[in-house]
């Protein structure tokens, strides 16, 4: 690949954007007067409003049922609130309150506390869902708290005791932090979530045009037959698709930093001292970089695959959606940078900006951030050249697409769109119907219906309304005895495998012990073993790998066996909605479809995803045992020592199944 050629690409990209009008305007000049009509007429209107507010008022009622001294003391504090009136009508308070004429109501009742002392019983009505509402309680506090420190004073003046003993206790609060620090935690909170979402926006815009639009104006085909490699074309425009949204991001934060700084300074909040903290944004830049590289690695992808600009904009809005869930991790309380949340794209770079802003980062964690972002990033590019390179994507035609078409030619089912749709609506399903079914008293009950009603059921119906082979489709056909044999020596040491690597996992980023607990409680349902293990071995066993090994793995077979095996394995992974058991989960479904598609029959997924889930019944039912203490220890942990000859014999075990099933060959279906 010649590097000066995709430079070449990309100087020709980036001519053709900046003599594009409505890209010019959109990328630099439109932020750079944005954000200051934004900013400046906001700050107005905020500081305009808040006056209105304060001068308008409320009419509250005062019912002071105690009628004595210290109560008339609580009266005249209230009434020296500013901008409080009476209402004009005494009579049938509750019901002006009700027809919003009056905006609150205090009530003084008079009380003997449990000490025996009298006291009194204050109630405030108020409407907390409104700006008003809030403003009437801030202040009716305030006076509270003056009031009550001066009946206190009579109290204890009535007593022969001083007054001074109500100022006992002084607190002094010492802020440490600098405003440097405090600014830096709004802009933690506000800035990554900005700069994510405007880098996929950006680049989105962009990418949608450089493939998908060439393909509408019909000059993509000219840069194909050209000198230039299609690894060099992918190149180039992704050098494009970066360079946009980094010179978006970068106008965006220029515009919007003076424009807020404005903003501060009218409204009064004191500003020096605070400077851009240059370091900081050094060390985000440099998080940064690989993640606009994912982005526009997978917009490239997405941009290659649509036929047209209007398919990739239906393609991008659900990134565009999941990207802003993720990113508004920022502004979430209490949730603070650790090593398994620096493994998550988006949320990783959301967090470690939060804590650079407020200078408490850890260089493990930049370097776990950049590291995993830099392999997803890999991966897209991987399959953005892979993608360019097929000539069935990047010329696609329009398909039809109808219930009827399908019925006709059952080969047009079988697609990763159809497989994709699929499998949303049995996640979604399961979500919402699923977890309604197990929610009730007989969790077995509700799994049983679950299992049979929302995953196996769906299947075998799509299967006889288009009138398909369900023993070809599901790939129902009994393996070799040998091959049969080989599965418990398979099953059992991959579980135990994958139960070290979550022992592991735990030891490099601790599981929270709720979700031990709550693991363990299911695993202890107080039923008969049997019962237990057909309930959570067998028939999980069975119609989790129809859907996924017989049914989903269908829809990926045209695209390759490894790319069906990686999807349902990650589809699997994903539709037991637990990313703790995320990584062992989807290592599990690999195995799983590779003895599916080893052996041409969903026999050997079944047998061994039931071992797999009957070996942790067992354990679970039978933990006082001497062989599972002698495996697990008292502790519950496995013991270090038996994972070599565990490993060995799955790896004798694998290869002996990989033997036995050599003439084996996946079939598509017809």
């Amino acid at each position: 690949m010649s590097f000066k050629k995709a430079l070449t690409v990309y100087r020709k990209e980036l001519l053709e954007l900046f003599r594009d009008r409505r890209t010019l305007f959109t990328t630099i000049i439109l932020p750079l007067i944005l954000y200051p009509l934004i900013f400046v007429g906001y700050s107005a209107l905020m500081t305009r409003q808040t006056g209105v507010l304060e001068q308008k008022g409320a009419i509250i009622a005062v019912v002071d049922s105690a009628d004595d001294a210290s109560s008339r003391i609580i009266v005249s504090h209230l009434d020296k609130i500013d901008h409080f009136k009476p209402p004009e009508i005494k009579d049938q308070i509750q019901q002006q309150y009700d027809d919003k004429f009056i905006d609150g109501i205090v009530t003084i009742r008079d009380t003997t506390l449990t000490s025996g002392i009298n006291g009194y019983q204050i109630s405030v009505q108020f409407d907390r869902a409104t700006d008003k509402g809030r403003m009437i309680i801030d202040k009716l506090r305030r006076a509270f708290a003056s009031a009550e420190k001066e009946v206190l004073s009579g109290m204890l003046q009535e007593r022969g005791v001083s007054d001074k003993l109500l100022d006992a206790m002084i607190v002094k609060e010492i802020d440490t932090s600098t405003r440097q620090k405090k600014m830096g935690m709004v802009l933690g909170m506000i800035l990554p979530y900005l700069m994510i979402v405007l880098l996929v926006t950006s680049a989105a815009v962009v990418a949608a045009d450089l493939v998908a639009g060439e393909k509408e104006r019909k000059t993509l085909e000219t840069l194909l037959v050209s000198a230039v490699a299609r690894n060099e074309i992918v190149l180039g425009k992704y050098l494009t698709i970066i360079t946009f949204a980094f010179l978006n991001v970068v106008i965006n934060l220029f515009s919007l930093f003076f424009s807020m700084k404005y903003m501060l300074s009218m409204s009064g909040i004191q500003t020096e001292g605070v400077k851009i903290p240059l370091e900081g944004f050094g060390i985000l830049l440099l998080a940064m970089i690989p993640l606009a590289t994912l982005f526009a690695a997978i917009l490239l992808s997405i941009s290659t695959f649509s036929r047209h600009m209007k398919e990739a904009r239906s393609y991008e809005q659900p990134l565009l959606m999941v990207t802003i869930m993720l990113a508004m991790i920022s502004f979430f309380p209490a949730i603070e940078m650790n090593k398994l949340l620096a493994l998550v794209p988006v949320i990783n770079i959301s967090l470690l900006f939060k804590a650079v802003m407020i200078n408490e980062y850890q260089l493990s964690h930049l370097l776990l951030t950049i590291g995993s972002t830099v392999v997803y990033d890999i991966l897209a590019i991987w399959m953005t050249i892979r993608l360019f390179n097929s000539e069935g994507v990047l010329f696609r035609v329009d398909d039809d697409t109808s219930i009827k078409n399908i019925r006709k030619e059952k080969r047009s089912l079988f697609n990763p769109f159809y497989g994709l749709v699929y499998f949303t609506l049995s996640l979604l399903v399961w979500f919402y119907l699923g977890m309604l079914l197990q929610s009730g008293k007989d969790k077995l009950e509700g799994l049983v219906q679950s299992q049979l009603l929302l995953i196996l059921l769906p299947v075998l119906l799509i299967i006889r309304i288009l009138k398909l082979k369900a023993n070809e489709v599901l790939r129902f056909k009994l393996p070799k005895a040998n091959q049969l044999l080989l599965l418990p020596f398979i099953a059992i040491p991959a579980m135990l495998i994958v139960a070290y690597l979550m022992q592991s996992i735990n030891m490099v980023f601790p599981i929270s012990q709720k979700y031990i607990e709550s693991m363990q409680a299911l695993m202890n349902i107080s039923a008969n073993p049997w019962i237990l293990l057909l309930t959570l071995a067998l028939l999980p066993g069975i119609c989790e790998e129809v859907l996924f090994r017989g049914w989903l793995m269908r829809f990926y077979e045209s695209s390759g066996k490894v790319i069906a095996v990686v999807c349902t394995a990650l589809f699997f992974a994903v539709f037991h909605l637990d990313p703790v058991r995320l990584l062992p989960t989807f290592l599990l479904g690999l195995l799983l479809g590779y003895l599916t598609i080893r052996s041409g029959s969903i026999i050997s997924s079944m047998i061994s995803h039931t071992i797999n889930n009957g070996f942790a019944v067992l354990v679970a039912s039978f933990e006082g045992a001497w062989i599972i203490r002698s495996l697990f220890g008292a502790s519950g942990q496995i013991h270090h020592w038996m994972m070599p000859p565990v490993v060995l014999i799955f790896i004798i075990a694998l290869l002996m199944f990989h033997k036995a099933t050599a003439n084996k060959e996946l079939k598509c279906v017809e």
